[in-house]
């Protein structure tokens, strides 16, 4: 299953790059979803970008997943969440991402890329392309869907935390 979504905000690129490489974005972002199980396992500038890495352990609620699904999923299991971010070849930035949840046979995958806004003044566009992809056979599309169908609620809740830390920081400076 494969997405891209475009997403705009009433900031510049530069501004938009530094929040999406700030701990103290992330750190308000877990706050707001009173989140205080997960660790940075990584966070550094590399020679053209920014590495980001955290590990979030979570329970998984068998009820809220599909029969055909249970027996692929752990009760309990660590989400990985990994950017690296470079310069685009287009100008702005893309991040190469990873989700894993840990040993299950689905993986999400894809490219954030920060662009200017096509008004030429302090926007600036956010285009993610999603592939989420399972290694099980007969069932695995159905894996994909279930998977996919969260990680666009992900993405839409991400973009509205991402308006009000921009919203908040614009108020603060």
């Amino acid at each position: 299953m494969e997405m891209t979504v475009e997403r705009r905000y009433p900031v510049d690129v530069e501004t938009l790059y530094a929040i999406l490489t700030s701990k103290a974005f992330f750190e308000q972002r877990y706050a707001w979803g009173r989140v205080e199980d997960y660790r940075f396992d990584a966070f550094e500038q590399t020679g053209d970008g920014a590495l980001i890495r955290i590990v979030q352990p979570i329970a998984i609620r068998a009820d809220k997943i599909p029969g055909f699904a249970r027996r692929f999923l752990p009760t309990r299991a660590d989400l990985t969440t990994e950017f690296r971010w470079h310069p685009a070849p287009e100008g702005g930035y893309r991040a190469e991402y990873r989700f894993a949840l840990g040993n299950v046979p689905v993986k999400v995958s894809g490219t954030m890329t920060l662009l200017p806004g096509s008004d030429g003044g302090g926007e600036s566009r956010q285009i993610t392309q999603v592939a989420v992809r399972s290694s099980v056979p007969l069932v695995g599309g159905k894996l994909e869907k279930l998977i996919g169908q969260r990680f666009d609620q992900a993405l839409e809740g991400d973009y509205r935390a991402t308006l009000r830390y921009i919203k908040e920081k614009t108020v603060d400076s």
